[in-house]
């Protein structure tokens, strides 16, 4: 975990350092807006494919709500984030990842509640 965390930080310091002077690139905030949408849109589908397969599965084998109630709180404050500077691509991304988490977290918890951690509906 620490190589990885290494390699990322590293690798954000020297695309940076490399950016930094680069006019075009800061220029180019709305395209990299779009990408972020688009990317968000991405990770959301992913949740609601989760969910549905926690849906149809009707079981709570190996579910962690952590990471993604993490992630919820995470983009909400983002999205105030977003309202206060007027990015609109942070409050629609905001919005596109929280609606695939709410409900991913909807069906985990309705899978633990129902069926409990270890069990399994025929």
């Amino acid at each position: 975990m620490l190589i990885s965390a290494l390699v990322v930080l590293g690798g954000a310091y020297l695309v940076y350092g490399n950016l930094e002077q680069n006019t075009a690139f800061w220029d180019a905030q709305h395209i990299w807006s779009i990408g972020l949408i688009i990317g968000w849109s991405v990770y959301s589908i992913e949740y609601f494919r989760q969910g549905w397969i926690l849906h149809h599965a009707r079981t709570s084998d190996n579910i962690s709500l952590l990471l993604p109630a993490t992630y919820l709180v995470m983009q909400c404050i983002l999205f105030v984030k977003g309202v206060f500077f007027q990015d609109w691509s942070i409050i629609a991304s905001a919005l596109i990842v929280n609606s695939g988490v709410v409900f991913y977290l909807y069906q985990a918890l309705q899978a633990k509640r129902k069926w409990g951690p270890r069990s399994r509906v025929r």
